[in-house]
Formats: structure tokens, C-alpha cells, sequence
């Protein structure tokens, strides 16, 4: 039985429970929900009956789920417990107090006795100084606290179904929009550009393709007085807090400004349920694997192009360290290898005679002489030649653009999707026969219709009809798939090219956009290969078709 103090009176502790699951009652900015004010009022009303119990505290988590007892207030009443402060606990009913079926049980069967403490459910008629043979004596309190935990059980596998079907479905599911966007006052599950934030996330990609670190970004919309994705929230009235802050007032960081370039979302494309809990008991979260996350296309307005966010994927991955005493990166940075061992190339610097000369090496010769030769070369000499090879190179891009609108412009030369359809029907009727007619021809030897030797003579005949088919429809449906893919994406990427028709000078941008990767073999060997490879062999096997693909090569 539990102790009283001297006066015999109990100091109770009024603890009062609401979770988001309950459905909070609660209106506008009321700090307390009308149901934590009917458990308070029905606790009050029990008390003016028992004379013998006076109010210590009152200890309420308005928005706590019942399945764990790491709550604050729970905690606070925890401790004046320990201090001895608190000697009562009364809750309104057994599901207020908790809902995780053992550990409910561990405190008012265990610890609750241990430490002399009476606990009271009003509505479940449970009180511990009445119980006969303790908590495990009355049979309906074990019960109810493991309806309480299936309860809980149900109610989260359902959530959990509501909302994975919200995911697949592109619904926006996160309580805040994301840094650029705002969730539609119609629809809170849809999103819709923020013109302000949108506009410093494409400066932000801008930047980046222009050569500036993460941290040098940073760095320019803090002088600037842009705000961070965190102070602009609160600024809109958003009450936001998060572990990333580490000062009083936010500032954009290295971490923030990748974030935001890693963030699918700005394409239009929403990957949700990244992490999960293992159950509902435990809130610990873990990532899941990338191939299980949601991903839906085109949910929302894209503020990024999705080249230019593929783009950026690409050099974050590069090697871009940042000149010394500078902003910006060198214009080849993250693009330059050796032909040979495939190694990034190093950039070195040399004073001799009072001035400064400057060489790519091989960085695999540095670290293994043995490995690989140092494949020397000026800078000055590199980026020479790289520019040329790209002028070279757009050239071609301007007149592979031009004899693709010939081809579209000639009668004669016109390409037709249909007629490759129709030709492709046509030979999948004449294949869909001869293989018929090979199925009954061993009917006919079977009834003695044809010979073994004409039955062999006709099988070889069908076997070189059918071959002959499958070879001549594959080749239709290439040459059709060929036209499609050419016609739809020569403007697009060709744009890129275009844009730097009258290059002078390799600009870090321009290196970005148009070249994929810099392969040295020697000062006098170099290979520069491009972005956008496929799309430009796929329009030239085009032209050619048709008698008008450019002629030549650049030499490298």
C-alpha cells in the first residue's frame, strides 16, 4: 500500500495527455486544447469528493503520443516524484497516461509502488490504494492498457497506409514547403512556386555553374542580406525550429546551399519517404535505400531546368577546389585526366626567374612515378587548345543544326515516322506467317504430305524469311526511334552550344555546360569529350541517312 505523509493527505500531480492521433479539439492559438481542459475539469469535479488530496501540480503534454514516456511534462512529474514532492497521480483514464502496454504496466505495477505512490484513473474506476492484490490483481486494468497499445498499433499502420498512398499519388506531405516553394492555400498537398525564394535558388544554381563553391555562395547571400531558408520562414510567419541553427540568427552555410542543389524537388519531382520508423513504438529514424523511396514526376512547377539540375549533380562530384585568393574555380577544374591511367590531372605551379609558371600534371605519376608519366603541359598551352577544340566543335553543332532543318525542309528528304510504321506492320504480318507456316510443316511430314527433304529445304527457307524480317524490323523501328529522338532533342541540347557561338575566352561556365571531361595524353594529344555525346551521334547517324551530315572531324 502506498505511504501517506503526516497529515495524511496526498500531493497530487493532475497529468493530462492529448496526441495529434486523439484529434486535438484545440482552436486557433489556444495554448491548451478544449479536450486537456475537459480532463482538467473532470479531475477537478472527482476531487471535491476526496478531501484527503491536494493539488500539487498540474502537468499536461498537449500533442504527445501515448506510445512512449519521453514527454516533458511526464518527465517534470517523474522527478518531483523522486524528490518526494509528489506522492498522487490521478489521470482521467488509463490511455491518458499511456498507451505502450508494457511500460504503462512497469510504472503503475513497478515503480509507481516502489516509490509509495497512489495512482488514479477516474473513468477506468482505478485507484492503487483500493486495488486488491496490487495492479496485477484487477484483471481489467492489464486489459485496457493492452486495448490501449492495440489501439496505437492500428492507428499508426493506418496512418502509415494514408500516407504512403498520399506519396504515390504526389501529394506534398511535409509540414513546411520546401525553400522556394509555399503550399497552396486550396490544396495544402500541392505546391506552388514562391517567386522571392525561387528566385534565389535558380542564383544559387547560376552560381554554381559559373564556378563558385558551395561556401563561396554561402559567403555572397549572407553579404548580400539574403535571408536563410530558416529566417525567411519565420519572416513569413512560419515558427520553425530545427537542429541545423547554430547561431542566434541563421546564416546560409556550406551545408544549406548544398541542400538546396542536391534537392530533386526544384525539377518538379517529389521523392518522399526517404526515412521510416521500425514501429510504432520506436521514434528513432532511419534512412531507407534510395531504390525504395516515392518518386513522382511533374507533381509541381519546376523552378530548375532538369539539364541544368543534372548538370550540377555533375560537378559536385568533381574535384573543385577553389583558386587561392579567389572565388571562382579555374576554368578546367574537375574536368582535366590523364588519358592514359585516367587520373585527375594536378595543377602545379613553378617559380623560376622571378616568375610563376603553371603546369598541369599527372596526378598518378605523383603518386606512383612508376605508375604512369608525368604527361606535362602548360596551362596556358591547355586551355588553348581546349578552346579551339570546342570552337571546332560548335561549329559542327551549327551545322548539324543546319542540315537537320534542310532534311525537314526537303520534299524529297523528308523523313516520315509513318512510312517506317507502315513498313514495320507490313513485315510483322510477313513474319507472323512464316512462322506459321514452319509450326505446320512438321504436320505435313508427320501426314506424309512433303518429304524429309522438302521439309528440310522448306525449314531453311522460313528460318531465312524469318531472320530476314526480324533484322528488317529492328532496323525500321532504329531509323523511326532515330527521327523521333532527333528531331525532339537537337534544339534542346544544341541551345548550349549556341549560346557560346562567339566564344573568345574558356570561361568556367562555359567549360561546365559544353565539356564533359578533358582527357591529356601528351602537349600534342588531347581529347576533349563533350556533353550531350549521345544526342549529338544519334543527329549525325541522322544526317547521314540522308545525304546531309557534315563532313570532317576535329582533330584533337
Amino acid at each position: 500500500m502506498e505511504k501517506k505523509n503526516n497529515s495524511n493527505t496526498y500531493q497530487a500531480a493532475i497529468y493530462l495527455r492529448l496526441s495529434r492521433e486523439d484529434g486535438d479539439a484545440g482552436e486557433g492559438m489556444k495554448l491548451v486544447s478544449n479536450s486537456i481542459s475537459n480532463q482538467k475539469a473532470l479531475i477537478m469535479d472527482f476531487l471535491k469528493s476526496h478531501a484527503e488530496i491536494e493539488i500539487h501540480s498540474v502537468y499536461a503534454d498537449d500533442g504527445y503520443s501515448g506510445v512512449n514516456f519521453d514527454r516533458p511534462n511526464f518527465q517534470r512529474m517523474l522527478e518531483d516524484i523522486r524528490k518526494g514532492i509528489v506522492n498522487c497521480v490521478i489521470v482521467k483514464d488509463l490511455s491518458r497516461f499511456g498507451r505502450n502496454y508494457i511500460e504503462a504496466g512497469r510504472y503503475i505495477e513497478k515503480i509507481f509502488p516502489m516509490l509509495g505512490v497512489r495512482f488514479i484513473a477516474i473513468t477506468d474506476n482505478y485507484d492503487s490504494l483500493d486495488a486488491q492484490g496490487g495492479y496485477g490483481g484487477d484483471m481489467v486494468v492489464p486489459f485496457k492498457n493492452l486495448i490501449n497499445d492495440a489501439y496505437c498499433r492500428d492507428i499508426s499502420i493506418k496512418i502509415r497506409s494514408h500516407l504512403e498512398m498520399k506519396r504515390k499519388k504526389g501529394e506534398y506531405i511535409g509540414a513546411f514547403a520546401v525553400y522556394g516553394y509555399r503550399k497552396d492555400e486550396r490544396n495544402k498537398n500541392q505546391l506552388v512556386i514562391d517567386e522571392y525564394a525561387a528566385g534565389v535558388v535558380r542564383d544559387i544554381f547560376t552560381m554554381k555553374m559559373c564556378g563558385l563553391s558551395q561556401q563561396a555562395i554561402a559567403d555572397k547571400l549572407n553579404t548580400d542580406g539574403i535571408l536563410s531558408p530558416m529566417e525567411y520562414k519565420k519572416s513569413t510567419g512560419i515558427n520553425l525550429e530545427t537542429s541545423f541553427k547554430k547561431s542566434a540568427q541563421a546564416k546560409w552555410c556550406y551545408n544549406s546551399v548544398t541542400r538546396i542543389l542536391k534537392n530533386e524537388i526544384y525539377t518538379g519531382t517529389l521523392a518522399q519517404g526517404k526515412q521510416t520508423t521500425p514501429n510504432y513504438k520506436i521514434k528513432t529514424r532511419v534512412m531507407k535505400p534510395e531504390e525504395e523511396w516515392v518518386k513522382v514526376e511533374d507533381t509541381h512547377e519546376a523552378i530548375i531546368p532538369a539539364k541544368d539540375f543534372a548538370l550540377v549533380q555533375e560537378l559536385l562530384k568533381q574535384d573543385t577546389r577553389i583558386s587561392p585568393e579567389k572565388e571562382a574555380l579555374y576554368p578546367l577544374a574537375g574536368l582535366l585526366y590523364c588519358g592514359d591511367c585516367k587520373e585527375p590531372m594536378v595543377r602545379k605551379t613553378i617559380p623560376a626567374g622571378g616568375k610563376k609558371y603553371v603546369y598541369y600534371v599527372c596526378s598518378g605519376n605523383k603518386k606512383d612515378r612508376s605508375s604512369c608519366s608525368p604527361h606535362r603541359i602548360p596551362e596556358a598551352e591547355l586551355t588553348e587548345t581546349v578552346l579551339c577544340l570546342v570552337q571546332m566543335h560548335i561549329e559542327k553543332v551549327l551545322t548539324l543544326e543546319k542540315a537537320m532543318e534542310a532534311i525537314e525542309k526537303a520534299p524529297g528528304l523528308k523523313a516520315d515516322v509513318a512510312k517506317f510504321d507502315l513498313r514495320i506492320r507490313k513485315k510483322k504480318g510477313e513474319l507472323e506467317k512464316a512462322e506459321k507456316r514452319k509450326m505446320n510443316l512438321y504436320e505435313d511430314l508427320k501426314d506424309g504430305i512433303i518429304t524429309k527433304k522438302e521439309y528440310l529445304q522448306l525449314k531453311t527457307e522460313y528460318d531465312r524469311r524469318i531472320g530476314e524480317a526480324e533484322m528488317l524490323i529492328r532496323s525500321y523501328e532504329k531509323e523511326a526511334s532515330l527521327i523521333l529522338e532527333s528531331r525532339s532533342s537537337l534544339h534542346e541540347w544544341a541551345r548550349a552550344f549556341k549560346e557560346y557561338r562567339n566564344i573568345q575566352t574558356l570561361e568556367r561556365n562555359a567549360a561546365v555546360v559544353m565539356i564533359k571531361k578533358v582527357l591529356v595524353y601528351s602537349a600534342d594529344r588531347i581529347e576533349v569529350i563533350y556533353n550531350f555525346n549521345d544526342e549529338f551521334a544519334r543527329c549525325m547517324e541522322y544526317t547521314a541517312a540522308y545525304g546531309e551530315a557534315p563532313e570532317g572531324k576535329e582533330a584533337v
